[in-house]
C-alpha cells in the first residue's frame, strides 16, 4: 500500500513539472489559424505558436479555457487578427494574464470594410474582421509579422527575411490564382451563411448576402429577404462553413432549389483553401 501511494505521488509531482516546464524555444500566440500560417510560414521550427481558436470553433462565440489561457504565461507577443468576437470579449484579460507579453493587432494599418445586418427590428454595424480573405492584406499583414518578428527575435533576422521572401511569393501566387477564377464575374451576387468573405467580395466587386451576423440567429423576416432575394437573381448556392449550424441554410437550400457549399476560411493551409473558394466561386457564377 505504501509503495503504490508513493507511486501517484511521484506521477502526481512529474504530471505538475510537466505542466509547469518553461517551452523549449520562444512562445507567440494567435488567435486563429490562418495567422498561424503567416508566423509559421516565416518563423519556421524557431518559434512555437499557440493559437486560441481551434479547429472547428467559431472566432465569434468561443471562449478561452483555464488550459489556453494557461499556454499564454510564456508568450512573448500576441498577434490580433483585430474585430472578432474572440478578442472584443477575451484580449484585456489576455493582456492582464501577462504584462510582459506585447500586443500586436495586425489590421493596424489596413483598408478595412464595415458589415451591416437585420436582426428582427434591430440593425446591427460593425467593422468586418476577416481580412486574411484578401491576398492583398494577406501581404500586408505578412509584412507586419515579419517586421515585429525580426524586432522581438533578432537572432533569427535572416532566417526570417529568406522564409518571408518566400511567403510573399507563395501569397502572390494565390492572388494571381484568384484573380485568373473571379475577375470577369464583376457585379455577381452570391449567398453565405456567415458573412467571411467580404474582402475577397470587395477586390472583385463581388455582393455577398449573409445570413447570419456575429453568431446571431436569423431573424424569419430576414431569412425571407434572402430567400426572395436568391430567386430574384436566381441564385442557387449558399456557401456555409463547418463552425456554424447548416439547418437555416438548408432551409434557405431547399425554398430556392439550390445546394449548400462547403467552406473552411479557418483553414491553416490558407493557399489551398483560397485557392478552393474562389474555384467554388466560379463554378457557382458559371
Amino acid at each position: 500500500m505504501q509503495r503504490i501511494l508513493i507511486l501517484i505521488l511521484l506521477v502526481s509531482l512529474l504530471s505538475c513539472n510537466a505542466v509547469r516546464r518553461e517551452p523549449s524555444k520562444p512562445v507567440v500566440a494567435v488567435s486563429i489559424l490562418p495567422q498561424k500560417y503567416l508566423i509559421s510560414s516565416i518563423a519556421d521550427t524557431l518559434l512555437e505558436v499557440v493559437v486560441m481558436v481551434p479547429p472547428g470553433a467559431s472566432p465569434a462565440t468561443w471562449e478561452a479555457t483555464p488550459a489556453q489561457m494557461k499556454q499564454l504565461n510564456y508568450s512573448l507577443a500576441y498577434f490580433q487578427i483585430g474585430h472578432i468576437g474572440f478578442e472584443k470579449a477575451w484580449i484585456d484579460r489576455i493582456a492582464e494574464l501577462n504584462d510582459e507579453m506585447e500586443l500586436i493587432d495586425l489590421s493596424d494599418g489596413l483598408e478595412l470594410i464595415s458589415i451591416a445586418y437585420k436582426h428582427g427590428d434591430h440593425s446591427h454595424t460593425g467593422t468586418d474582421p476577416h481580412t486574411w480573405m484578401s491576398a492583398v492584406r494577406m501581404e500586408q499583414m505578412a509584412r507586419t509579422v515579419y517586421m515585429n518578428l525580426s524586432r522581438l527575435f533578432p537572432e533569427y533576422k535572416e532566417q526570417f527575411r529568406s522564409n518571408y521572401e518566400d511567403l510573399m511569393l507563395e501569397i502572390r501566387n494565390v492572388g494571381t490564382f484568384v484573380d485568373k477564377q473571379l475577375a470577369e464575374y464583376r457585379g455577381n451576387d452570391f449567398l453565405i451563411f456567415h458573412p467571411s468573405m467580404g474582402y475577397l467580395a470587395k477586390d472583385y466587386g463581388l455582393n455577398q448576402h449573409a445570413i447570419e451576423f456575429e453568431g446571431k440567429e436569423p431573424s424569419p423576416a430576414h431569412i425571407q429577404e434572402i430567400i426572395d432575394l436568391a430567386k430574384k437573381n436566381d441564385i442557387k448556392a449558399i456557401f456555409v462553413q463547418k463552425e456554424f449550424d447548416k439547418r437555416n441554410a438548408l432551409v434557405i437550400a431547399k425554398e430556392i432549389g439550390g445546394s449548400i457549399v462547403d467552406i473552411n476560411p479557418l483553414s491553416e493551409d490558407w493557399p489551398s483553401e483560397m485557392k478552393a473558394i474562389s474555384s467554388k466561386l466560379k463554378r457557382v457564377f458559371e
